[in-house]
């Protein structure tokens, strides 16, 4: 099986991370799938374009395990962080809803997909967190974009810096998540969603993307190469690789 499952039927493409024995935390195999995937639902034409995760968890965000054991973390933290972008740059400009379905954590560059994504439904139980202040860095994958301007640049730098947890009852009233739904009901509300969602022309969802796209996320794409900048520049730095290695102490 690949690291990206895919299902399209009846204009809806479902995309599956698929390493459920490391919480689909992304590798950098995982990223180059995403963005194949997500080409493919775009040649595909699908209407909806649905992204969760294996085993009950959506993402753990990147794979840190890859950053410790790669020779040259710096190079291998860039190149993940360009196949995130590329992704984050396509669900932005796909003429498709993208919604992401949100079980067990949601962390770090996993939170960033979410956000990057048009809606969002998630299980009730399911919890997100920054997490990149605990190996010492910025944020990726436009966190530092999409969430200072959905919650304010204070409550962004609080949720940084504290590296806390986020319910879901505050993330839906952070503007976060669209929809939240009990483990057992999450499918059948999926699906009741989509079939509301099939009503929109593709056309217009494409021209009300490109609005929101220019109302509130201007300047994007010079943004995500700041982001990858900075995080291919702390991952070279021997700190980084410290704090790497505590955390695998604590675990």
């Amino acid at each position: 099986m690949g690291v990206v499952l895919e299902e399209f039927g009846d204009g809806v493409y479902r995309l599956t991370l698929n390493r459920p024995e490391k919480k689909n935390a992304m590798s950098l195999e995982l990223l180059k799938a995403l963005f194949h995937s997500l080409e493919a639902a775009e040649k595909q034409g699908a209407s909806i374009i649905v992204i969760k995760g294996a085993g009950s968890t959506f993402c753990t965000g990147g794979d840190v395990a890859e950053f410790r054991d790669s020779p040259t973390p710096a190079v291998q933290v860039d190149a993940m962080a360009d196949y995130l972008n590329r992704s984050v740059m396509l669900i932005r400009s796909l003429p498709a809803i993208v919604m992401a379905v949100v079980e067990g954590l949601a962390v770090g560059a996993g939170l960033s997909l979410v956000l990057a994504c048009d809606l969002a439904l998630a299980e009730s139980k399911a919890i997100m967190n920054m997490g990149y202040r605990r190996i010492g860095l910025t944020p990726d994958g436009g966190g530092s974009i999409f969430l200072p301007r959905l919650v304010g640049m204070k409550k962004f730098n609080e949720l940084y810096f504290t590296s806390r947890n986020i319910g879901m009852d505050e993330a839906k009233g952070l503007g976060l998540v669209n929809f939240t739904a009990d483990a057992k009901d999450l499918g059948e509300e999926l699906a009741a969603i989509i079939e509301e969602l099939k009503a929109m022309p593709m056309e217009t969802t494409r021209r009300l993307k490109e609005l929101v796209n220019q109302s509130v996320l201007s300047g994007l794409a010079t943004h995500l190469d700041k982001e990858r900048l900075y995080v291919s520049q702390f991952s070279a730095e021997p700190a980084f690789q410290e704090r790497l290695k505590n955390m695998f102490k604590k675990g």
